[in-house]
């Protein structure tokens, strides 16, 4: 949803924001804009409602007694707004409307580009925006809950919908030539002795548990044995030069690249934990045939890459 050309509803949007980040600066930052804008916001609501709504000092925002009870009747508002395009756009049985999916910015490298413009091409009327997203934290508040979002993790809130798309898996990957240079790795202690090339993300800090059959071996890498980076594509790169051994490409990223011979698994018979993600969005009563239809067409086309990869 674009609040862009409504003020009034972006100044509520820009109070929630603040409510719950506890900072006009945060606030600026998940939403794109400038902190002039975001105060700005709140003053008109409080010279509209006559109260004092936050609370600022040198460290922290704090809402008053005025600003909680708003805060709620706030997201309330936010809710009808949109429960309102909603109906209007189910007024005929056409797909039609705007719609922003935010990934993250590996698959709108490699996949999700295609998706938007695919669906675009079925659903002329749709208008869609595709939002690549680094890894960034995504609060409550950030805009892109507004329409659907595929992330990994929970988001501890009541107000957002978690539709589970499975787990994500992982390989340990690298070219023939380390593997014939450096020789095969045969157990994950012989890891240290190797240039690791791993993934920055939550889900993938150390110690990592890695499964065979009924064998656990937690997975500590050294420090001088290793570049971490949050680009994969640079280290699929780097790994594809025979660079080292990346921990751990996606599997439909590396899918590709195991068929054409191009990367080899190391320590195939070991299994690195599954990442689940979702598909997210806020709740509301009501929505749009386009956000109902895009929701399936999503599910179905990441559902599709994780069986058969990039191609």
């Amino acid at each position: 949803m674009n609040y862009k050309n409504d003020r009034v509803m972006r100044d509520w949007i820009f109070f929630i924001a603040v409510v719950e980040a506890r900072s006009f600066t945060v606030a600026a930052k998940k939403l794109r804009c400038s902190i002039a804008s975001v105060s700005k916001s709140i003053s008109r609501l409080e010279d509209m409602l006559g109260v004092i709504l936050l609370s600022r000092n040198a460290h922290k925002v704090e809402p008053t007694s005025a600003g909680y009870m708003t805060y709620d009747f706030a997201k309330e508002i936010r809710r009808a707004y949109h429960e309102l395009f909603s109906e209007l756009n189910e007024k005929d049985d056409k797909i039609k409307g705007v719609i922003r999916f935010s990934a993250p910015s590996l698959l709108c490298e490699y996949a999700a580009s295609q998706w938007i413009f695919d669906y675009m091409r079925e659903n002329q009327h749709a208008k869609l925006q595709l939002v690549s997203r680094d890894r960034t934290e995504l609060t409550v508040a950030t805009p892109e809950f507004d329409d659907l979002v595929l992330k990994s993790w929970v988001t501890n809130s009541p107000d957002v919908v978690h539709q589970n798309l499975g787990g994500m898996r992982f390989n340990l990957c690298a070219s023939p030539g380390y593997i014939r240079k450096y020789g095969e790795v045969m157990h994950p202690c012989d890891l240290n002795n190797h240039w690791i090339m791993k993934v920055e993300h939550p889900f993938l800090q150390y110690p990592l548990a890695l499964t065979n059959d009924n064998q656990t071996y937690e997975l500590h890498i050294n420090n001088d044995t290793r570049l971490i980076s949050n680009n994969v594509s640079s280290l699929l790169n780097m790994t594809l030069s025979g660079a080292g051994i990346c921990l751990a490409l996606p599997d439909w990223v590396a899918s590709k690249f195991l068929k054409s011979g191009e990367l080899e698994r190391v320590l195939p018979e070991w299994q690195l934990p599954e990442l689940p993600i979702y598909l997210v969005w806020r709740y509301r009563q009501n929505y749009s045939m386009l956000f109902n239809d895009f929701r399936k067409y999503i599910e179905v086309r990441w559902r599709d890459l994780l069986v058969n990869g990039i191609q």
